[in-house]
């Protein structure tokens, strides 16, 4: 037999198929990691005038989808 008569039209059909399928894959996997943050803007108010004995903790939230600009808590 020569490799033209084995050849399986299936397997380029199975990979189209997969490529297809690995956008909604990626999508899933990263709208699960997603759900378990917050996703909108955390602050409500702001000010620029903090004394530094009344901070206990900082957090730094990166912009992203969430929210436009960093937050920092």
């Amino acid at each position: 037999m020569s490799s033209a008569a084995r050849f399986c039209p299936s397997r380029p059909v199975l990979l189209f198929l997969g490529l297809l399928l690995l956008p909604v894959l990626v999508a899933f996997a990263t709208a699960e990691a997603e759900e378990d943050g917050d996703l909108q803007c955390l602050c409500v108010k702001t000010t620029s005038q903090v004394r530094p004995r009344h901070i206990t903790s900082l957090e730094v939230i990166k912009a992203g989808p969430h929210c436009p600009t960093a937050q920092l808590m």
